[in-house]
C-alpha cells in the first residue's frame, strides 16, 4: 500500500469515527432527555413551579413567557415594582397581565400559570419575601421548586480605563453576588423537591469593552461549578447556560412595546419597535396571547436547549445556549447539550 492510499483510508477511518461519535453523542443525549417529564407524554412543565429572578430584562421575560407556555407555573421577579410593593406599568408587567388574561380564556387548556412578584436580588428582604410569596401560590400540599433561573444581570460597555468604578459595583453586586444570595435564599425549596439552580455562564468570547461584565460571567460559572459540588449531596442540580451571538446590552434589554405606525405615503400601517436594527429572522416565538414586544433575543433553538436543561432527570453541567448557525453542523448541535 503507497503512501498515498494509506493517507486517504486513514481520513475515511477520521470521518467514520467521527459519525459514530456523533451519533453516540445522540443517544446519550436522547437517553439524558428521556428521563425528564417529557418521557412521560403529559404536558413537559406539569404545573412545576420556576422562579425567574428578573423578567424586567429581555431575556428573562422571553423565558418567564416560554415556560409559561410550556405547562410551568413561573414566577417572574420584577425589580421595578419592588419599591411600591404593588404592580407596575412596565412592559414586562403588561406583558405578564395580558398573558394571565388570555389564560383564563382557554378553560383549562393551559397547565400553565405565570405570577409576578416584587423581587430584586440585591436585597435581602425582597428575596425572603419572595419565599413567602411563592410558598403562599403553591397547590396544597406542596413546599418546593423544580428550578430557580438567575436572570437578573447588568452591563456596561466601555474602555477600562474610562469606566466610571461605580458601574464595576454595580454590575459585581447584581450579576455575581446576586446570584450567590439567591443562591443561599432558594436552597430550602430546591431542596425539597431535587431542583436545580440555573446560572448564565461566560460568553463565548470576550469582547473588548465588556471586561468588568466578562469578569462578573466567569465568577458566575466557577461559582456554578464550586456549588456544583457543595448541593450535590442535597439533591440539588446547578446548570450553567453559556449565551452566544448575543451582546449583553440586548440580553439585558428592557422590553419594548410594538408600535403600530400610520405612513401616509403609502396609506398602510406597519408595526414598528425600537430594536428593529436587532431583529433576526430566525427569531419566532409564540406568546400565546401577549402584547408583542421586542427584543426576542434567543433563538427557536436556543429556546430547545432551555427545555433539555429544564426538563432532563439528569441534566448536563453546562448547554449552550448557541445561535441557528451552530446547528447546521451536526456535531456542534451535540457538543451544545454535551459539554
Amino acid at each position: 500500500m503507497d503512501e498515498q492510499t494509506a493517507l486517504v483510508l486513514a481520513l475515511q477511518l477520521v470521518a467514520l469515527f467521527s459519525i459514530a461519535g456523533a451519533l453516540l453523542l445522540y443517544l446519550l443525549c436522547k437517553i439524558r432527555v428521556g428521563n425528564g417529564p417529557e418521557a412521560s407524554g403529559s404536558t413537559p412543565g406539569g404545573g412545576k413551579a420556576v422562579l425567574v429572578t428578573s423578567a424586567d430584562n429581555s431575556v428573562g421575560l422571553q423565558i418567564a413567557v416560554h415556560l409559561a407556555n410550556r405547562g410551568f407555573r413561573v414566577f417572574a421577579g420584577l425589580k421595578d415594582g419592588a419599591s411600591s410593593g404593588s404592580p407596575d406599568d412596565s412592559v414586562p408587567s403588561r406583558v405578564i397581565r395580558a398573558w394571565q388574561k388570555h389564560r383564563e380564556s382557554l378553560t383549562g387548556q393551559c397547565q400553565g400559570a405565570l405570577v409576578a412578584l416584587p423581587l430584586d436580588v440585591t436585597r435581602e428582604d425582597l428575596l425572603h419575601e419572595a419565599v413567602d410569596i411563592i410558598r403562599a401560590h403553591l397547590p396544597a400540599g406542596e413546599d418546593g421548586m423544580w428550578a430557580v433561573i438567575n436572570t437578573s444581570g447588568l452591563s456596561y460597555r466601555g474602555r477600562l480605563d474610562q469606566q466610571d468604578i461605580a458601574h464595576w459595583d454595580a454590575i459585581l453586586k447584581t450579576n455575581v453576588v446576586g446570584v450567590l444570595r439567591t443562591a443561599r435564599t432558594f436552597q430550602g425549596l430546591l431542596r425539597n423537591t431535587s431542583g436545580r439552580l440555573i446560572n448564565f455562564g461566560v460568553p463565548e468570547s470576550a469582547e473588548a469593552g465588556l471586561v468588568a461584565y466578562t469578569a462578573s460571567r466567569y465568577a458566575v460559572e466557577g461559582a456554578s461549578n464550586a456549588l456544583r459540588q457543595e448541593l450535590a449531596p442535597t439533591g440539588i442540580k446547578v446548570v450553567t447556560l453559556r449565551l452566544s451571538g448575543v451582546s449583553p446590552e440586548l440580553l439585558h434589554a428592557p422590553p419594548k412595546l410594538d408600535t403600530l405606525v400610520y405612513d401616509a405615503s403609502t396609506n398602510t400601517i406597519e408595526q414598528r419597535n425600537v430594536y428593529r436594527k436587532e431583529e433576526r429572522s430566525d427569531i419566532s416565538v409564540d406568546i400565546s396571547g401577549c402584547i408583542e414586544y421586542q427584543p426576542l433575543v434567543l433563538t427557536e433553538c436556543a429556546l430547545r436547549v432551555l427545555d433539555v436543561a429544564i426538563t432532563a432527570g439528569a441534566p448536563c453541567n453546562v448547554y449552550s445556549l448557541a445561535p441557528k448557525g451552530h446547528w447546521a453542523n451536526p456535531v456542534s448541535f451535540f457538543k451544545s447539550l454535551i459539554v
